[in-house]
């Protein structure tokens, strides 16, 4: 455990401690049926430190916790015991817990104070609403890790997925270090500066020759800096691994870091983070804004969607679908003010001929999970049937698609490809936003009639349940009718 997250875990315990001991006090003044000020005046404090107690702000010296004790009727060791009854367990488990260690709130503009106070206010109520998130996750197996990556996505979504001290660190790099500002920036240029500006030792390891550990991509080791990359990787996915090393090296990332890519295991939240800016700084080293975001505004003023366009925007900057993709949720949000902007990422098995949701970030705010659930489903079909039959070992392929639930427009577009040496897997990046007038300003292809439509529909089994849950309604408002008409007629 690094110093920044030690200390977090140390001042975590102390608000713990304080927090328990003022929950406990509060119940059992609570059970005795005495007012603040009436236990104010029985024990000589004052009714704003005792509140102030019982928010978890205070923690008094033992002669007051005697004197507290004394009124409430308890022994000393009793009260300062971190044992709590039933009713304020479950606070006492996530408070023990390593999520409000790990989650820096202070990224969501959450004051872990408020937090205190309104389980101080409430602990009845907090505990019910707490021990019925831990049995959700239970039943549902959300882990620890699923909890990092969704409040991530969150983070995201809260920033529109754009990090401006990012952009301007990565700006930053490039000047001080001579690189393209353009296209241009290859693997060998980033491990020569890695070597000689920042003491690595970058090595390309035939990973194959080692079964268990063949799908890494790259390997790093702490001691002597060391950075291992598979040498069978693209000289696009060596660029990136050595930019994002770059990312930990120039942002000072060091401490909760992941040491192989992709890793087995997210194991705290500032790990993620960390993943998440250094590749983010990567992204914006490779692909800096100026040129990408004209020349997306040269595309975007088109009639016509045209894939070869798409295609070749990322081909200029010798990047992977994926990467240019995500980059794309960068800027478009910010440069062109698509507000309503997703991203998906499928997963084709060819033997099965099964395609899996890998990664998702959808930005609007007003989300409607149902919706959501809906599109992605909607996408992925699209992508199984009508994109991925079209990909070969030729290269990447790109298509677009206006998909519509009813009320509302989508429009699609995706990149996919073969996934390497895996013949038997493809991987699709699509990026799509709602269509409405402000989106049709920017987007002159939006209105090509020579695409396709899909309609958004909802999963089989949600639909039927929803039928149901209609018939049933239906049926009490009939029953409620005719009660009403039955007891005027009388």
């Amino acid at each position: 455990m690094d110093s920044v997250t030690l200390a977090r875990t140390m001042a975590l315990k102390e608000e713990s401690i304080r927090l328990i001991f003022g929950l406990k006090v509060r119940q059992l003044r609570a059970a005795i049926g005495l007012s603040l000020t009436e236990l104010a005046d029985r024990t000589g404090l004052s009714v704003s430190y005792i509140n102030e107690i019982e928010k978890g702000k205070k923690y008094p010296k033992p002669e007051k916790i005697g004197q507290l004790a004394e009124v409430l009727g308890v022994t000393f060791d009793r009260l300062v015991s971190l044992k709590v009854d039933k009713t304020l367990a479950p606070v006492l488990d996530i408070l023990e817990g390593e999520l409000l260690t790990e989650i820096p709130l202070e990224l969501f503009g959450i004051d872990k104070g408020k937090i205190i106070e309104i389980v101080a206010n409430s602990p009845a109520k907090v505990s019910a609403f707490i021990s019925a998130l831990a049995h959700m996750a239970a039943t549902s197996n959300v882990t620890g890790e699923h909890f990092y990556f969704a409040a991530l996505r969150s983070y995201q979504e809260l920033h529109e997925n754009h990090f401006e001290e990012l952009e301007r660190s990565a700006a930053q790099f490039i000047s001080q270090y001579g690189l393209p500002a353009g296209t241009g920036t290859t693997s060998a240029l980033l491990s020569e500066i890695l070597r000689d500006r920042f003491g690595y030792v970058v090595k390309e390891v035939p990973f194959d020759s080692r079964p268990e550990i063949g799908h890494l991509r790259s390997v790093f080791i702490p001691e002597g800096k060391k950075l291992l990359i598979n040498s069978r990787l693209a000289e696009n996915q060596k660029a990136f691994l050595c930019a994002k090393e770059l990312g930990h090296a120039y942002l000072g990332l060091a401490g909760q870091r992941t040491l192989t890519t992709p890793w087995p295991r997210a194991t705290s939240f500032d790990q993620v983070l960390n993943n998440s800016r250094a590749s983010y700084f990567a992204g914006a080293l490779l692909i800096p804004p100026a040129g990408l975001v004209a020349a997306v505004e040269q595309w975007f003023s088109e009639r016509e969607f045209r894939p070869d366009a798409l295609i070749g925007m990322m081909a200029a900057y010798n990047s992977s679908p994926e990467m240019f993709a995500v980059r794309l949720t960068n800027l478009l949000p910010h440069h062109f003010g698509l507000q309503t902007l997703f991203f998906q990422r499928f997963d084709l098995d060819r033997n099965s001929g099964d395609v899996t949701l890998g990664k998702e970030l959808h930005l609007t705010r007003n989300r409607d999970v149902r919706g959501v659930a809906a599109l992605n489903g909607s996408v992925g079909e699209w992508c199984r049937s009508g994109l991925f039959p079209t990909v070969s070992a030729a290269g990447p392929v790109a298509a677009a698609q206006i998909f519509n639930d009813g009320g509302r427009r989508y429009m699609v577009w995706a990149m996919a490809r073969q996934m390497g040496r895996e013949t038997d897997r493809c991987l699709a990046v699509s990026i799509g936003f709602e269509l409405n007038a402000a989106t049709l300003r920017k987007v002159s292809f939006g209105q090509d009639r020579n695409l396709g439509t899909s309609v958004i529909s909802i999963p089989a089994a949600t639909a039927q349940r929803e039928a149901e849950f209609a018939r049933v309604e239906a049926a009490l408002r009939q029953l409620v009718e005719e009660e009403k008409a039955a007891t005027s007629a009388a």
